[in-house]
């Protein structure tokens, strides 16, 4: 039977359709009764808590094949691709560098390229792994599926969470990512308003308007 799903945190479109028996998470996220959720949320790996999916029926699939024989039915288990682009504190890519990735039982190793960019692909539905620079004796924590949204299209306001988490990750301290916009989180805004997005002074406001929302959105990629 068909069934609405509530989003929790550190979900995406490609866990829930792994949880519900789906191969392909387009089943899901392009269906006609998700048609809002999928115009709210335009990138399915970055959903909101409280986001509520529906799930449509499963097809059954029918194969012919003789009886009294055996047969092997091939079954192809999707992964996720986790992209990273490591910077220093000057905001250059950090390029060239040997890294050790390792989410759940999944051991990877490679060097990320000119851009700093790093891919692997890893299993779906694991939330938590660990990123090594190896040369470098640099480590963090990685938390997958957990970025939320920085822009509600119904509302027309910020996600205070997924801009908090933005900041954070490019060097600009908010702290605890809480949801609040409080002074702390303000600072960074300004700070951010003042050096990445090159504003006067009169125009530095700690407010997450539009424009330091799209600016925010373009420097962190998503």
């Amino acid at each position: 039977m068909s069934d609405t799903h509530t989003v929790e945190q550190g979900e995406y479109l490609a866990s829930i359709a792994k949880d519900y028996g789906f191969s392909d998470w387009h089943t899901i996220y392009d269906h006609p009764q998700n048609a809002d959720l999928k115009k709210n949320r335009p990138n399915p790996n970055i959903l909101l808590p409280g986001d509520e999916i529906f799930i449509p029926d499963k097809q059954l699939k029918q194969e012919s094949c003789p009886t009294e024989k055996k047969h092997c039915f091939k079954v192809n288990v999707p992964k996720a691709w986790l992209r990273i682009i490591l910077k220093d504190a000057e905001g250059k890519p950090i390029k060239n560098q040997t890294y050790t990735l390792k989410v759940g039982w999944l051991t990877s190793t490679g060097t990320t390229d000119g851009t700093g960019l790093l891919q692997q692909k890893i299993p779906i539905g694991l939330e938590t792994g660990k990123l090594s620079l190896d040369k470098l004796g640099l480590t963090w924590p990685l938390k997958i599926g957990h970025l939320d949204p920085i822009h509600d299209e119904d509302d027309d306001k910020a996600i205070i969470s997924g801009l908090q988490a933005r900041l954070s990750n490019l060097g600009y301290d908010c702290g605890n990512v809480d949801g609040l916009l409080g002074p702390r989180t303000r600072e960074a805004i300004r700070i951010f308003q003042r050096e990445a997005m090159r504003r006067e002074p009169a125009k530095i406001t700690g407010e997450p308007d539009k424009e330091t929302l799209d600016a925010l959105k373009q420097q962190y990629g998503c």
